[in-house]
């Protein structure tokens, strides 16, 4: 009965036949009929999906994912939504009042790769309707997403949860510290990318790696920061002090208990409660 009520919403369709084209006109239930439908499955605590209310989508959380290019890396999977991750790095200069702190910085991307709404620069499609002038849309299937709302936000968490403590990006007092920088792509768009781009984030920083430097003081002044290459083509026993210091690389120190982990929620008719929105 929920299937042949589904059929009659979305799939009806008048044609109408002229000289040059066929139009198709879709019969769009209202929201009388949308509000019927899903009550249906909310008076019995559960989604047209069959998932409860209260109930997760299954998480999935690769690490180190990229190998090459990148310093820390994570592909999260929550369902169908999936974001990868990974972070580079840039030599910066620390500011005055924060002499020893590094900086985080956190860029998401969305693209017709992650959902058919959103162009190449990552902004949502117009609206383009019959005899109407193109409009700009404010609400797609898997619901607007305002891509700097939500850099904000999961930025502000992370410098918030003393996640990283910042001191340990500086490379020389004063003059120079690491500014990391996260870049989140969005793969998928299924809903929820609050949570995916945070446990993205987060478990990108937790696979975090400093490489080593050196310091070219060559020509005076406050001297150049390098990154020195790992090598990998000789035994540790056969390795220089320099080929085995090019080699370390540094994990930053976790405090416990100040990882972030988040779970958005939304309120349905003004008293259910629905867990992982999609």
């Amino acid at each position: 009965a929920f299937f042949t009520q589904l059929c009659a919403f979305f799939v009806l369709c008048d044609f109408k036949n002229t000289k040059n084209a066929i139009y198709i006109q879709k019969s769009t239930p209202n929201n009388t009929q949308k509000q019927a439908y899903l009550s249906t499955f909310t008076n019995s605590n559960t989604r047209p999906t069959g998932r409860p209310l209260h109930t997760t989508r299954p998480t999935t959380i690769l690490p180190s994912i990229l190998s090459r290019n990148t310093h820390g890396s994570s592909l999260v999977k929550i369902g169908n939504t999936q974001v990868l991750t990974g972070i580079t790095l840039l030599v910066g200069h620390p500011g005055p009042l924060t002499p020893t702190h590094g900086d985080v910085d956190l860029s998401i991307n969305l693209s017709p790769l992650s959902s058919q709404d959103y162009n190449v620069a990552g902004r949502l499609l117009p609206i383009v309707t019959e005899g109407e002038m193109s409009r700009s849309r404010t609400t797609s299937p898997r619901g607007y997403v305002d891509v700097h709302a939500l850099e904000s936000l999961v930025q502000r968490i992370l410098r918030t949860s003393s996640l990283l403590n910042p001191n340990e990006l500086c490379i020389q007092v004063g003059l120079s510290a690491w500014r990391v920088q996260i870049t989140c792509m969005v793969l998928n768009h299924d809903g929820n990318l609050e949570d995916a781009c945070l446990l993205g984030a987060v478990s990108a920083l937790l696979d975090l790696k400093l490489p080593a430097v050196k310091i070219d003081m060559k020509g005076g002044g406050n001297g150049v920061v390098q990154i020195v290459s790992p090598s990998y083509d000789h035994e540790e026993d056969d390795m220089t002090e320099e080929t085995k210091d090019a080699n370390r690389i540094t994990k930053l120190t976790i405090q416990k208990g100040t990882i972030p982990i988040s779970l958005t929620m939304g309120i349905y008719d003004n008293h259910k409660i629905l867990v992982d929105m999609t």
